[in-house]
């Protein structure tokens, strides 16, 4: 890049730190609070401060919203209380979730978020369903970054009622971190209104904002003498239940833990956990690979999500970026795992993570029963921040959950941002450096990269550098590829014709072009020609595209157990077509064909999803993953079988069950959750998780763990 285009987004980053117009409310205290029951008939909410002028960013952005919206604020010492109601013909209120944390995208709902920290660009992201589901996330980098994994302790309810719906919400501030000393927060409120695809916004915003932009956000004031008290939350937890490994009896399990969170100041916490327990995460989707180089798996631990914002380095944590998990230098899953991937318990940890004036701070110190019996794994970030959304900060982690030998790393980032491009247009400019330090291992181990990023509505461009060194070796990070330079970009328009049916049509191309770092040659080289993404009004998908492909094999690939790919330069086409319908409905469907050639044969894709809500609190979503894959070497076929049978029964209880099967083991794997939330942070957990089902041996668990997990928490 020029040094004129650096100077250029540095002033506009600088020049995005003044102070712009937004509109503004005054909270009001209340001295009586409200009774959360999700009706708006208390004579206290006459006195809340009132936001009702919504403006459309989808589908005709900048009119008023299509039906009226009012939120109502108050607060007291301890909490923030927020009233929804929401005007609408209650027979065409789409409502089918209730339970926590499920997705509500395909329903009707409301969202509000909190910049407590007022630096337009991390908050708070709470949403309500009109039958009372409640979800929460932590927003960070002006959006881009949303951990939806985040779980604070607050409530809400809400009721469809003959004028449409009204929910409440009650939000304690010992469930946020802010600055202290203010008395004014960042405030953006959201209502979607599913059937029309219509989403609306106060204050307006434009198409070119992210979802869960901060940045453009109004202000509420007035929050004074607000607490959070000695913000101390003991949670302690106990398990029982039975534990069988192949081939021996099943043993019963009787264990306990406890997590503690202090909050230092408002906007530093400190954690620590001992005997930590994952009974109840989520399992991983299984996935059969077909590619060379290792899949990546997402963090679903709580203890490790929770300010795990604060680590995010590099292009990491950029959702939409393709490229955004070929080089995470701190990447938490790598701890509680053994050599093959197989948990093993952690033993204690600490944490601290949060804001000191200008300062991001995230540190943390695990120690597991890892086979190597290491002292532990240690991660530091530190981020200083500049303007309204740039930063420059450092990394560094000791500690290796790969192998026995010693290893650290060191690495330097910086990022340029503003939102603020002629008037609304993203633009970011990113350049990192990072280099490892592993025991009897010399020279290439450093790896760099630059980004410029143009995210908006109707164009969208990326352009990007990405140079990983041989021996470059991240002990607690995730690496796939290695001795490799990495070019990589892409452009998409995405027109919305107006007094249409669509809602928007992209096309467009991205492209990756990976050279051997040593002598130059190309490795893999990929283009994808995206011809149209038609999103409908009514929430519809189509979509078409053409993938070429270019891979050198240095070496015979093994795809499977008895084929492997001879070593040779490989070219080949592959083709897609998709069409969802969209999930608001009762029953929606997706399917996607993918054929054309692969290595030396062809290979056609087909994935079939169905969903059917049989009535509000019961799911059934079933999925098809089948490959049939042609080659000189040998045939074979892949398949993934996937079950999800949800109980829904209300907000506080639900019970999961998902099953899937792969022809690869030939094995089922089920895990089944129930949950029941007595009350915001007192929690019962009974699970059942078996990866190892043999359906020829009368479906017998071979292998399998059935806990009941009780956790309450302790708030001072």
């Amino acid at each position: 890049m020029s040094r004129s285009s650096v100077i250029f987004l540095i002033l506009f980053s600088l020049s995005s730190y003044k102070s712009f117009s937004q509109p503004i409310i005054k909270g009001v205290s209340a001295p009586t609070p409200p009774q959360i029951d999700g009706y708006l008939n208390e004579d206290i909410w006459k006195e809340a401060a009132v936001i009702s002028d919504f403006f459309q960013q989808l589908p005709r952005n900048g009119e008023p919203a299509t039906e009226k919206t009012e939120f109502y604020f108050l607060f007291d010492r301890n909490n923030i209380y927020v009233g929804i109601r929401c005007y609408d013909d209650p027979e065409l209120i789409t409502a089918k979730e209730l339970a926590r944390d499920v997705s509500l995208s395909d329903d009707d709902r409301i969202q509000v978020i909190f910049d407590t920290y007022l630096d337009g660009r991390s908050g708070y992201w709470f949403q309500l369903g009109p039958r009372g589901s409640i979800g929460d996330a932590l927003v960070d980098d002006n959006g881009k970054n949303f951990n939806k994994s985040w779980d604070g302790l607050w409530d809400g309810k809400a009721r469809i009622t003959d004028k449409g719906w009204e929910g409440e919400m009650i939000i304690p501030f010992k469930t946020m971190g802010f600055k202290k000393g203010s008395d004014t927060w960042g405030l953006k409120c959201i209502r979607h209104i599913r059937r029309k695809s219509e989403s609306s916004y106060w204050p307006a915003t434009s198409l070119n904002a992210e979802r869960f932009q901060i940045s453009d956000a109004g202000r509420i004031t007035g929050l004074k003498d607000i607490t959070q008290g000695i913000g101390l939350d003991v949670i302690p937890y106990l398990t029982g239940g039975l534990s069988k490994k192949q081939n021996e009896e099943s043993d019963p399990v009787i264990d306990g833990g406890l997590d503690a969170f202090y909050q230092i100041t408002p906007s530093l916490k400190a954690a620590v956990t001992f005997r930590t327990d994952f009974a109840q995460t989520e399992v991983d989707e299984r996935q059969i690979n077909l590619t060379r180089f290792s899949l990546y798996f997402p963090e679903k631990r709580d203890f490790f999500l929770d300010g795990s914002n604060y680590f995010i380095f590099g292009i990491n944590g950029d959702d939409v970026n393709p490229q955004n998990t070929m080089m995470i230098p701190f990447f938490s899953r790598r701890i509680g795992l053994d050599s093959g991937g197989d948990p093993v318990p952690i033993k204690y940890g600490g944490k601290f993570t949060g804001k000191a004036g200008n300062w991001n701070l995230g540190f943390l110190h695990v120690k597991d029963d890892n086979e190597w019996d290491n002292p532990g794994y240690t991660a530091g970030r530190i981020t200083r921040v500049f303007g309204r959304q740039s930063s420059i900060g450092l990394i560094a982690t000791s500690g290796n959950a790969l192998n026995e030998a010693s290893n650290s790393l060191a690495g330097i980032d910086l990022k340029l941002a503003t939102s603020e491009l002629r008037g609304n247009k993203n633009i970011a400019f990113s350049l990192y450096g990072v280099k490892s330090f592993t025991e009897d291992i010399k020279g290439e181990d450093f790896s760099f990269g630059t980004e410029l990023n143009y995210p908006n509505d109707f164009l969208k461009f990326r352009i990007g550098y990405m140079q990983i060194g041989e021996n470059f070796t991240p002990g607690l990070g995730f690496v796939p590829r290695k001795n490799i330079r990495d070019f990589y970009g892409g452009l998409s328009l995405g027109p919305r014709p107006k007094n249409s049916p669509l809602l928007q049509v992209r096309s467009g191309l991205d492209y990756t072009l990976i050279s051997d770092l040593r002598n130059g040659g190309v490795q893999t080289a990929e283009l994808k020609l995206n011809y149209a993404d038609i999103s409908f009004l009514s929430g519809d998908l189509i979509s078409f595209s053409s993938n070429y492909e270019f891979d050198r094999l240095d070496n015979d690939f093994k795809i499977t157990e008895s084929i492997a790919i001879p070593a040779d330069d490989y070219s080949f086409w592959r083709h897609s077509v998709t069409l969802s319908s969209a999930k608001r409905r009762n029953l929606w469907g997706l399917s996607r064909f993918v054929f054309g050639t692969f290595y030396s044969g062809t290979r056609t894709d087909l994935l079939l999803q169905t969903g059917y809500k049989i009535c509000v609190p019961v799911y059934i979503g079933l999925e098809s993953d089948r490959r049939w894959v042609n080659l000189k070497e040998g045939d074979f076929i892949t398949q993934i079988y996937r079950l999800n049978l949800n109980f829904l029964i209300s907000p506080t209880i639900s019970w999961y069950n998902f099953a899937q099967y792969e022809n690869q083991s030939e094995t089922i794997g089920w895990q089944s959750r129930f949950q029941w939330i007595i009350k915001p942070g007192k929690e019962i957990f009974l699970t059942f998780n078996s990866p190892l089902i043999d359906p020829m041996d009368r479906f017998r668990p071979e292998i399998y763990e059935a806990r009941v997990k009780v956790k309450y928490t302790i708030r001072f």
